[in-house]
C-alpha cells in the first residue's frame, strides 16, 4: 500500500514538472483591470434581473455574480435561473487574439456552450456563442449594456434559417445581497 502511494506521488511530480516548467517559460499576460477594462462595469458585482422567456412567457428571476478570478487572469460569472431551478457558471479569459474575451459556459441543463464576449461601447458588450448539446440549437447572441440609469439590459437572440431572431431579454439592478442558488452535491450512493 505504502509503495502504491510513493508510486502516486512520483508518478503526480512527473507529470506536474513539464506543466510547471512550460508554465515559466509563458509570458506574462495582462492581468485584472487593464485586461479586462471594458467590463469593469460588471466586475466584482452581482446583479438581479427579471426577464421573460420567448413569447412573453411567465416573469423569469435571475441573479449574476461576476467575480473576479485567478488572480485576476478571469472573471468567473456564477448564475441562477428562479432560486435555483437552473445555474450555469462561464469563465472568461482575454482572447489570444486580443480580440474580446472567450468563454465556456457550463449548466445544469445539461448542455453547455463556447463563445466570445466583444465590447460594444461604453458599459457595453455582444456575445456570440455556439451551443453543444441541445439538438437543433445552434449560435446564440447577446448584447448587454448598462445605462445611464445603471441598470443592467440585456437582449438575446437565436439564429435560426439564417435569420436572428429575438427570445427574449432581462433587466439587473446591482444587489450586492443577492447569491445565486446553486445545486447541492448529491450525497454519495
Amino acid at each position: 500500500m505504502i509503495r502504491r502511494i510513493l508510486l502516486a506521488a512520483a508518478a503526480a511530480i512527473c507529470l506536474a514538472q513539464p506543466v510547471a516548467a512550460f508554465a515559466q517559460d509563458v509570458p506574462a499576460k495582462a492581468i485584472g483591470r487593464a485586461a479586462f477594462a471594458p467590463l469593469e462595469a460588471w466586475a466584482g458585482k452581482t446583479w438581479r434581473g427579471t426577464g421573460k422567456g420567448p413569447a412573453g412567457g411567465a416573469p423569469i428571476n435571475d441573479v449574476q455574480q461576476w467575480q473576479w478570478d485567478l488572480g485576476g487572469h478571469a472573471i468567473r460569472i456564477t448564475h441562477s435561473v428562479n432560486n435555483g431551478a437552473y445555474a450555469g457558471e462561464s469563465v472568461l479569459f482575454p482572447a489570444e487574439d486580443g480580440n474580446g474575451y472567450v468563454y465556456t459556459y457550463v449548466t445544469t441543463g445539461g448542455f453547455y456552450t463556447t463563445g466570445v464576449i466583444h465590447p460594444d461601447g461604453p458599459n457595453a458588450y455582444v456575445a456570440e456563442e455556439t451551443v453543444h448539446g441541445v439538438p437543433g440549437l445552434g449560435k446564440l447572441r447577446a448584447r448587454g449594456e448598462i445605462g445611464a440609469d445603471g441598470v443592467y439590459r440585456t437582449r438575446s437572440s437565436m439564429e435560426k434559417d439564417g435569420q436572428w431572431i429575438e427570445v427574449g431579454g432581462f433587466e439587473y439592478v446591482e444587489d450586492a445581497t443577492a447569491k445565486p442558488v446553486l445545486p447541492e452535491l448529491p450525497p454519495k450512493q
